[in-house]
């Protein structure tokens, strides 16, 4: 017998202290060196594969397949070419008081779609969707497929909204006094939009919405509630934030995104409670307004919140998260139904208290 001290170091490659006949040393050591030399070399072309591998796919993702995920803005003066204009948009006016835009997908042709075009989007002066796709001619719906151009997913809202405000004012009207931006389960009280509006001067930059906290001093107006930019606005993010990356970055949330690009000009949300501190503009669900149930609200609201009836006002102009039979549902209660024309319409509360004051008399 021999000791023989057997010492390769390559990598992990570590065989020592083997005792062994000398023939049989010789070739079962020789054997182990040679097997462990080759395994570790199989190793290392796997790892020096897989790295590879990882920083091909990254440089995919990031620089070749962009497009069919996240948009990138150098990508913007093709997107005109994508867009078609359907008959009934092309027949809407050219100047009026208020400009609505509906931002929708192919998704949401068949169901949201209709209920919005039945229900409040005509009483707009001009009022069309915008898609990423044609829509069915039968329906005469007015749309135009200005999103056709920019990849469907979540993460390019804002650069749908960003998009759709240029093109709006420099491809379709400039000569609106107020434009107002929705989703597609946005439903909206016209009339009374209309009436708040009238008080405001669109020659003024102003951005008016539901007011968020998070992330902004000032805080942004939520997308879903709908959100109102004047005529000066208007001018202001087409002419001055459009091209601006340094005022107007890109960002994955589209409201956060829009608002960030008026603060960096000192334009912020204004204040659109009225005088009872009740909300015009909702970015919730008419039930989520009433029980107060917003999770973390201090973090999320910007105003203190209102429950119950009296968190709605008479002014009310908008709600989110409003399913297509909500929306029709909304539209019989308020313009089919007649209000009551007793002077002075019974509540519980008179009610129990006549039903008192005629047990008290017996």
């Amino acid at each position: 017998m021999l000791l023989r001290n057997l010492s390769v170091k390559k990598g992990l490659c570590n065989v020592s202290s083997i005792l062994l006949p000398i023939e049989e040393a010789k070739k079962k050591g020789i054997y182990a060196l040679k097997w462990n030399s080759s395994r570790l070399s199989w190793k290392n072309w796997v790892t020096l594969g897989a790295g590879l591998l990882a920083v091909c796919l990254v440089v995919y993702f990031l620089f070749f397949n962009g497009p069919s995920y996240y948009y990138n803005r150098d990508f913007d003066a093709q997107l005109a070419k994508f867009i078609h204009v359907s008959p009934a948009a092309r027949k809407l006016p050219k100047s009026g008081s208020l400009f609505c835009w509906a931002m929708t997908s192919t998704k949401y042709h068949g169901d949201r779609v209709p209920a919005v075009n039945g229900t409040w989007l005509p009483r707009c002066d001009h009022g069309q969707f915008f898609t990423n796709d044609a829509m069915d001619p039968e329906l005469n719906i007015a749309y135009s497929t200005v999103f056709a151009g920019i990849p469907d997913t979540y993460e390019n809202l804002f650069f749908k909204t960003r998009y759709a405000l240029r093109h709006i004012y420099r491809n379709i009207s400039s000569q609106f006094n107020w434009y107002l931006k929705a989703d597609d389960d946005t439903y909206v009280i016209v009339e009374n939009l209309r009436a708040y509006l009238a008080k405001l001067d669109p020659n003024i930059p102003y951005y008016l919405g539901y007011r968020l906290r998070p992330y902004l001093e000032h805080g942004y107006n939520g997308g879903g509630a709908g959100y109102v930019l004047s005529r000066a606005a208007m001018e202001l993010f087409s002419e001055k934030l459009y091209d601006n990356a340094t005022l107007c970055p890109d960002d994955i949330y589209e409201d956060l995104g829009v608002g960030r690009c008026f603060a960096n000009v000192q334009i912020y949300p204004l204040d659109t409670r009225n005088n009872r501190g009740q909300q015009r503009f909702n970015t919730f669900r008419p039930d989520q307004v009433f029980k107060g149930s917003v999770v973390k609200a201090p973090y999320w609201i910007y105003d203190v919140e209102i429950k119950g009836f009296d968190a709605v006002g008479e002014d009310l102009v908008s709600f989110h998260h409003i399913t297509p039979d909500e929306m029709r549902l909304f539209e019989m209660l308020l313009y089919r139904v007649r209000k009551p024309s007793t002077p002075q319409n019974p509540t519980p509360d008179t009610l129990i208290s006549k039903a008192d004051s005629k047990n008290h008399n017996r």
